[in-house]
């Protein structure tokens, strides 16, 4: 029985790497969380570093897909030293775990470890993050690589999915922005600038299952990957796309072409190539308006 570890377990990603890697019959698969513990969870703080080996040595994983993370850029921005004790150094101490017992990781990286002045990107693609978040998880991957640890990266653009709350995703709060406007008559002003390609975090979860199925039975995944969604959307697009279900006037939906002028920057656009992954036959995509109704008719009153 293969053990699997899966960080971040109660997480928007989390949740379903989890169920996915535990429909897989010859695997045991055990989770951390910051929150919740349980039968399946272990509680822990991973920005408390030094409680990360005593908690590894006791789960003893052949491998760990590390979920785990600060992603959220505004936060990242206000506290640096936060994000990185979580991104990078909790990401360190994971890593040298892994190297001393030999534990297989894959680590979960991001689109915006580019700059998005030259999409599309592939792995060897050259780095330029524009962000304090960015910057973190290029130093995570960087630290997976001087510890030596066995390790595959896997690259992310926008994530999102069965979010328990709206605000869990950035997709996702783009409807609650609209909930909270519908029927008012006012208008809703949205980034019309940026591409992105919002990516279903089961079909995120179904590619790290197999990924860590290729490598236990075909060969060593031990390389950077890319895996993204190819529609690409704004974050007023995604709103045109969410307002049938929720019964939203469209005509309240305003385009901004402009580049944002918060103080975060945000790259244009971070195409990630995928091709890698799909040579190996690893691969699944969801088109963006099939999941829309499943997703957001649980919070329509």
């Amino acid at each position: 029985m293969r053990q699997v570890l899966i960080t971040g377990a109660t997480g928007l990603l989390g949740r379903p790497v989890f169920n996915a890697c535990s429909a897989v019959k010859d695997w045991q698969v055990s989770g951390t969380a910051f929150r919740r513990g349980g039968l399946a969870f272990t509680k822990v703080d991973l920005s408390a570093i030094e409680t990360i080996p005593p908690v590894l040595d006791t789960l003893r994983p052949e491998a760990i897909i590390h979920c785990a993370a600060e992603r959220r850029p505004d936060v990242s921005e206000k506290d640096p030293a936060g994000t990185r004790r979580l991104n990078v150094e909790a990401t360190a101490a994971i890593a040298s775990w892994a190297k001393r017992t030999g534990c297989y990781l894959i680590y979960i990286s991001s689109d915006y470890v580019f700059d998005g002045s030259h999409p599309p990107y592939t792995p060897s693609s050259p780095t330029c993050p524009l962000n304090t978040y960015g910057q973190s998880k290029l130093d995570g991957e960087e630290a997976i690589r001087a510890s030596g640890a066995m390790a595959a990266f896997l690259r992310v653009p926008l994530l999102y999915g069965n979010v328990e709350y709206l605000d869990e995703s950035s997709v996702t709060v783009i409807a609650q922005n609209m909930l909270n406007a519908r029927g008012s008559g006012k208008k809703l002003s949205m980034d019309h600038w940026a591409l992105r390609y919002p990516t279903l975090t089961d079909d995120v979860a179904v590619v790290l299952r197999q990924m860590l199925e290729h490598h236990w039975s075909k060969s060593p995944l031990t390389a950077i990957y890319h895996w993204s969604n190819n529609e690409v959307l704004t974050k007023y697009e995604m709103a045109m796309a969410f307002a049938s279900t929720l019964n939203f006037d469209p005509a309240q939906l305003v385009p901004d072409m402009t580049p944002p002028s918060h103080a975060v920057p945000r790259p244009k656009d971070c195409h990630l190539d995928s091709s890698l992954l799909e040579s190996l036959g690893i691969g699944q995509r969801t088109p963006f308006a099939q999941t829309i109704p499943d997703i957001l008719t649980k919070f329509i009153k």
